[in-house]
């Protein structure tokens, strides 16, 4: 049996822009509120939401990460813009 935590770093989300990585958070999250209901009734999905919640705990970490990486894209496309602007002025 592999009770091995999903290592966030070597998997799909790594290589993940921020618009991507949001989209996998959604289904993500669906997934687990879809499981979390069906828990309340169904033994196996108590525990198939609470292994999703593993794998959202770490992608939230990991969401810290592309969101600042994807603010300093922003931020450097705006200063290129401006610096581009008042050239022209």
């Amino acid at each position: 049996m592999n009770n091995k935590k999903p290592d966030i770093e070597q998997d799909k989300y790594s290589n993940s822009n921020y618009r991507e990585f949001l989209e996998i958070m959604k289904i993500e999250f669906g997934d687990f509120l879809r499981l979390s209901e069906a828990g309340r009734t169904v033994l196996n999905s108590a525990l198939s939401a609470r292994k999703k919640s593993v794998i959202l705990r770490d992608m939230l970490k990991k969401f810290r990460t592309i969101s600042l990486d994807n603010d300093k894209r922003i931020t450097k496309i705006l200063t290129e813009a401006r610096s581009q602007i008042n050239k022209e002025i």
